[in-house]
C-alpha cells in the first residue's frame, strides 16, 4: 500500500510541483483548462499523499478508496497527482492531449489510477454512489 504522511511541509512540497507540472504541461499540449486544475491541487495532493487508501502498485486493488473526478476539464491535476503517486512516469504527462496518448483531455479508465472516464459535468456523484452500492453489496469494506 502507498506510504501516507501527515506532515505538512511535505504536502506543500507536492502541490507546489504538482502545479509547476500542470503548468508545464498545459503549456507542453497548447491548451487545456488551467483554472479548474490548479483549483483542485492541495485537495488531490491531501487525498493521495495523505488520506486515501490506495496502491500504485495494484491499480485495481478492491480495498482502495476511489477518486472520481467529476469535473472531466481539470484531468491534469488528476494525471499530475497520479504521477506523482508513482502510477505512471513523469514523461507520460507530456503527452497531454496528444492522439494515441494515455492522457488524453477528459479523464479515461485506460489511464492507470483513473477510475472513471469523465465527459458531462455531474455525473461524478450517480457514478461513485453506485460503486459504493456495489462495494456494499460485495462486502468490500
Amino acid at each position: 500500500m502507498f506510504q501516507l504522511t501527515k506532515n505538512v511541509d511535505i504536502l506543500k512540497e507536492i502541490a507546489r510541483d504538482v502545479r509547476a507540472l500542470i503548468i508545464k504541461m498545459l503549456a507542453k499540449a497548447g491548451s487545456g483548462h488551467p483554472g479548474g486544475s490548479l483549483s483542485a491541487v492541495e485537495i488531490l495532493t491531501t487525498l493521495y499523499f495523505s488520506v486515501m487508501r490506495h496502491d500504485p502498485c495494484n491499480p485495481s486493488w478492491p480495498e482502495r478508496d476511489r477518486f472520481h473526478l467529476s469535473k472531466g476539464h481539470a484531468c491534469p491535476v488528476l494525471y499530475a497527482v497520479l504521477s506523482k503517486a508513482g502510477y505512471f512516469e513523469e514523461s507520460h504527462l507530456w503527452t497531454l492531449r496528444r492522439l494515441g496518448s494515455m492522457l488524453q483531455g477528459h479523464a479515461d479508465r485506460k489511464t492507470p489510477g483513473v477510475e472513471i472516464s469523465t465527459g458531462s459535468l455531474g455525473q461524478g456523484l450517480s457514478i461513485a454512489l453506485g460503486m459504493a452500492l456495489a462495494s456494499r453489496v460485495s462486502k468490500i469494506r
